[in-house]
């Protein structure tokens, strides 16, 4: 693997794993306001994808190329 793939990689983990303890954290909010799985899971997935798209993008920012 060349360097720039792995950096990739790595800037994808991070954005992963980012939402995820983002979306977890937001699930347990909702399931503490209200418990109802239905609504702690949108809550969880919405998170994600928020956080994901924003990592993602700040990362393309900082990085000043297209990742």
């Amino acid at each position: 693997m060349e360097v720039n793939a792995l950096v990739r990689l790595l800037c994808l983990a991070i954005a992963v794993l980012s939402g995820g303890l983002t979306a977890t954290v937001t699930s347990w909010i909702s399931w503490a306001i209200e418990p109802s799985i239905g609504q702690a899971l949108l809550s969880g997935g919405v998170a994600f994808s928020g956080c994901f798209a924003l990592v993602l993008t700040a990362i393309r920012y900082v990085s000043g190329r297209d990742t």
